[in-house]
């Protein structure tokens, strides 16, 4: 798993807008719980709206390459073998030049 898509905040920020974070999260994962229990149909009926351009069918296409290459988790958790995964990645394409620690960015309760 690469975790592509993250966010970020400062650890007082987390800290003082708890409840915030929480409903934020719990939402994400509904949403990945969402994607890994329905149907490429059903997804793509769902996020339709949002593509109002875009024909139905080319939406399950996109879903179903999605599916295919098990593109969303199955947690909002972020591993730090996921972690250190991408930075091998972003240190390959020369994005990064040295690793950061896990346990130095990520902040965990």
């Amino acid at each position: 798993m690469v975790p592509y898509t993250s966010f970020s905040a400062r650890k007082s920020y987390l800290e003082n807008n708890k409840d915030l974070i929480y409903s934020f999260t719990r939402a994400t994962q509904r949403g990945l719980d969402y994607v890994n229990s329905h149907s490429v149909e059903d997804i793509a009926k769902a996020i339709e709206p949002q593509f109002k351009d875009t024909p139905l069918n080319n939406i399950e296409k996109a879903v179903k390459s999605y599916k295919n290459i098990e593109a969303w988790p199955k947690s909002t958790a972020f591993s730090e073998k996921s972690f250190d995964h991408l930075q091998d990645i972003m240190l390959d394409y020369g994005i990064i030049d040295h690793k950061v620690s896990y346990k130095k960015l990520i902040y965990e309760k």
